[in-house]
């Protein structure tokens, strides 16, 4: 929210129907009014030399003050995010309280993982018969190898033998029965060949058997590999200590909490650097140009409204954006750079109000405020596109119409309408 003055002029179009509720809590005039940018004068705002209870008129020095509203960021922060899974969507089974602090290593985020618990132990179930239809294929292979070995073995030795008894010399055995034995070398041989080539192609079917069975085995295990990586991922730990900040839910603009549904990459918590502390606060479109970087400025947290923060104006957003779907207002955003961090009292999302200091007006006429009827001049409703003018309560009675500049919590700029050492009378006392 903003809360601030504009010219005098723009009164009758920016006021209407903010002013009512913030009333004098935040420098009454605060979000729209003409005369009052939000100041205070330097020195009380007096009772001059007489009776406590005198209002006087007199020249000092007024202090503009553009009022803002805004938070704590930190400029960095550890963010924990929805790990990538195999799941799109989980869901949030418990976090830990929004502004805890935590240790490295804390449990802090809890997401579902029943479905890769229940899948996990499928997984390992088949991987141990995977595992046991291998040792049982590699067993059989090793025999029938073993076998089919001794086969050409003894073929081998079969070869051999017709080979002696078939190199006996021509003359010393019958034409027919050396003929015999040629022919048995020839069938031996054709039986070795046959049991080498039965065990090369015995070797090439295992071996594809086995790499099959293996492939297996090395998929099932893959899968409880990820299933057991996601079950971790999903269990999100504080990577360093801190103050975790729950997330904010995307559209419906809350904070995450169990139950919710989340997706990947979605921040769940972050853990913010408190040394890195600023305020991100808002500026109206319909004030623009009014706050500018490097101006000074003194920012007071609505938790410890006693402690105050100088600081200055590090950026002002170069284009508006609405302040949300359903709403016309537009606002600037407005970065703040604090000259001290308080690790104690800042906390991130803290509401902070930040005090422009816009300029000095030395040697104004200066009127109190509480000698101001301003009650028709700021009354909302049709009033508004033609004011009357603000009046001064003279000490002596009867009411004066004044001009005024810029307001602050005490005092009022005049412009026209009274003169120096002019003495007033309380609004409050002018119905005695």
């Amino acid at each position: 929210m903003l809360i601030a003055g504009a010219p005098r002029k723009a009164l009758g179009r920016a006021f209407p129907r903010a002013v009512s509720a913030l009333g004098a809590a935040l420098c009454l005039p605060a979000l729209v009014l003409a005369a009052c940018a939000g100041g205070a004068a330097e020195g009380r705002s007096a009772t001059a030399a007489g009776s406590p209870g005198d209002l006087v008129v007199r020249r000092g020095v007024f202090q503009e003050r553009f009022l803002l509203s805004g938070e704590l960021v930190a400029r960095a922060a550890a963010v924990l995010s929805v790990p990538r899974t195999r799941v799109w969507q989980v869901q949030i089974r418990w976090m830990e309280r929004d502004g805890t602090e935590v240790a490295a290593g804390q449990r802090l985020v809890d997401l579902d993982n029943s479905s890769f618990v229940a899948d996990l132990e499928d997984r390992r179930l088949r991987a141990e018969q995977a595992a046991h239809e291998l040792a049982r294929l590699e067993m059989e292979t090793a025999a029938a190898a073993a076998e089919k070995a001794f086969a050409v073995e003894k073929r081998r030795s079969e070869v051999e033998k017709t080979r002696l008894a078939a190199a006996i010399p021509e003359g010393l055995l019958a034409a027919r029965e050396l003929e015999d034995r040629r022919l048995a070398l020839a069938r031996a041989a054709a039986e070795l060949d046959k049991a080498l080539a039965d065990v090369e192609a015995h070797a090439r079917a295992s071996a594809a058997d086995l790499a099959l069975k293996r492939l297996e085995l090395a998929n099932e295990r893959r899968e409880i590999a990820a299933a057991e990586a996601a079950i971790a991922a999903l269990t999100l730990r504080a990577p360093r200590a801190g103050v975790v900040v729950a997330g904010t839910h995307p559209w419906q603009l809350r904070k995450l909490q169990a139950g919710d549904t989340v997706w990947v990459g979605l921040p769940l918590m972050t853990l913010p650097d408190l040394s890195t502390m600023g305020v991100e606060a808002v500026l109206h479109d319909v004030d623009d140009g009014r706050v500018r970087p490097g101006m000074p400025v003194v920012c007071v947290l609505d938790a410890h409204p006693g402690a105050r923060f100088p600081g200055r104006i590090a950026a002002v957003a170069p284009m508006a954006r609405e302040q949300s779907e359903d709403s016309p207002l537009r606002f600037f955003r407005v970065d703040v750079d604090l000259e001290r961090v308080d690790r104690e009292r800042m906390r991130p999302g803290l509401s902070a109000r930040v005090e422009v200091l816009a300029g000095r007006r030395p040697g104004v006429l200066l009127a109190p405020r509480a000698g101001l009827d301003l009650a028709a001049w700021l009354e909302p409703g049709a009033k508004a596109f033609a004011p009357p003018p603000p009046r001064a309560l003279l000490a002596g009675g009867g009411a004066r119409p004044v001009r005024l500049g810029p307001c602050g919590p005490h005092d009022c700029v005049v412009l026209d309408g009274l003169a120096p050492g002019e003495r007033l009378r309380r609004a409050e006392d002018s119905g005695r």
